[in-house]
């Protein structure tokens, strides 16, 4: 009898087409700041001739006569032809799978997606590797986009991993919640990832290929209109200041506007391409980029960079998020670690401390009146690399400089993977958005309310971002569409 070394099982994805890790067993040694998911006009693959003589080394090199079986690969395919191995489907930590990861890792005979002619930065595709009649195949399986979207264009159920903690929600009835979706709205789709609240109230959100503006009563696409887009052209951070621009990353390039003017701000310029997020400082009016290459920093028309070159103490050029606090205080997280530098230039590596912030990526920042800064938490060296809900959740730096993390092992969090933390300055309660749970209202005391698609009249139980309108009216980007959360 063969023995099966692989099962493969399909999943009913709740992720965006970009940016995202497709298969459960995630592998992290990866850049996967930005990337799309089988885009292009000319899809990436392989060189045919290279590739067979891979295959038919793997299979001179193993032996493969009573082992039967599948696993997907999701590959990210970069401009020059590299690849990397950004997720699988294997769960039985094969030494097949190990090895056939690290062959795919080393094969330089990639070939990358192009739009109209040019190289896509980095793009995802998936190969499906089999073993059968004592042979090792692989070939490129690709994505039929709009029935990837149709799959899971629908709420998943919410996953509560607190499961000692009694959520009474006492203040839910105290909310008007509305839903502007696709089939209730003229809103192009539900995939919302970004959200941007102008001086005049005018909210942008990033849908999957595209850019809208919403007055309130109807969605206009708002994308730029000074480059061309291509055939595939997502926007990935977005972000509004105080003079009322409104910036924005698409496709590598970095653009603003103001005034019914857009501007593409071009890289050998500014010194930079692309921004994973945006950020806007009120406080020091200033604009963060964070990017691979470091933190950018935008005011007053100059730009200017942190990085490892002028601070020795950042952990790595990759910048996650970032953001000035009240006290002219700079959290930043990277992929490494996290930093602050405080309002005399002094910077302090966390990873070099024996605080909760040790091994956490910060990802959100925001603070109380009282100056308590409040701080999202990804651990970015996990332990076990499966594990969904790991060492994260939050953490409170006090304003006496004593920090206390949040977890569901010691508070009311539903779920520790946090995408961002608001402060409401007129209720004096923290919200906390997750991917899994819903949306979490904390009152920084001792309760704890956890609202999501079972128990509310929030569609979803994945939040990708919210902001503030300026009246104090809590908005939500989601997969099921936009959300507002109004006092009543």
């Amino acid at each position: 009898m063969k023995r099966t070394f692989i099962f493969i099982t399909f999943l009913c994805f709740s992720n965006l087409l970009k940016s995202q890790n497709l298969f459960p067993n995630k592998l992290d040694n990866c850049n996967t700041q930005t990337f799309c998911l089988d885009c292009g006009d000319e899809k990436a693959g392989f060189n045919k001739t290279k590739f067979s003589k891979l295959l038919t080394d793997l299979n001179k090199s193993n032996d493969y006569t009573k082992i039967t079986g599948k696993v997907m690969l999701q590959i990210l395919v970069d401009s020059v032809g590299n690849g990397c191995v950004l997720s699988h489907t294997d769960n039985s930590k094969s030494a097949i799978t190990t090895n056939v990861i690290k062959r795919f890792n080393e094969f330089r005979y990639w070939t990358p997606a192009k739009n109209s002619g040019k190289a896509e930065g980095r793009t995802s595709i998936n190969v499906l590797v089999e073993i059968k009649a004592g042979t090792l195949t692989a070939q490129i399986m690709r994505v039929d986009i709009n029935a990837f979207k149709k799959s899971f264009d629908k709420p998943n159920s919410p996953q509560i991993y607190n499961k000692d903690f009694k959520y009474l929600n006492e203040h839910l009835n105290s909310y008007d919640i509305k839903v502007w979706n696709s089939k209730n709205s003229n809103l192009p789709d539900n995939f919302n990832d970004h959200i941007a609240i102008d001086n005049n109230n005018g909210i942008w959100l990033t849908i999957d290929e595209g850019l809208v503006r919403f007055d309130g009563k109807t969605f206009q696409h708002a994308e730029q209109n000074i480059t061309a887009r291509g055939n595939y052209f997502s926007y990935y951070a977005l972000s509004s200041a105080n003079n009322n621009t409104t910036w924005v990353c698409g496709k590598g390039n970095i653009y603003s506007y103001n005034n019914g003017t857009w501007t593409l701000h071009e890289p050998k310029l500014i010194g930079f391409k692309g921004a994973g997020k945006i950020v806007n400082n009120k406080l020091s009016n200033e604009i963060f980029f964070c990017t691979s290459d470091g933190l950018i920093i935008y005011k007053n028309g100059t730009w200017n960079k942190i990085d490892q070159v002028n601070v020795k103490s950042l952990p790595s050029n990759r910048v996650t998020y970032a953001k000035k606090d009240s006290k002219n205080r700079i959290w930043i997280g990277t992929y490494s670690g996290s930093v602050l530098i405080d309002e005399n230039g002094k910077a302090t590596n966390f990873n070099e401390t024996q605080s909760v912030l040790k091994g956490k990526c910060i990802t959100s920042v925001d603070e109380d009146e009282n100056g308590n800064v409040f701080l999202g938490l990804y651990e970015y060296d996990r332990k076990d690399k499966e594990a969904v809900n790991n060492d994260e959740g939050i953490a409170i730096v006090y304003k006496n400089g004593e920090i206390k993390q949040f977890t569901t092992n010691n508070s009311g969090m539903p779920f520790n993977h946090v995408t961002k933390v608001l402060y409401d300055k007129t209720e004096h309660v923290l919200w906390i958005a997750t991917d899994r749970a819903g949306l979490v209202r904390y009152d920084l005391k001792s309760g704890w309310e956890n609202y999501h698609n079972d128990n509310s009249a929030i569609p979803t139980s994945y939040i990708s971002d919210m902001e503030f309108d300026n009246n104090g009216t809590l908005y939500l980007a989601t997969r099921q569409g936009l959300v507002k959360v109004e006092r009543k």
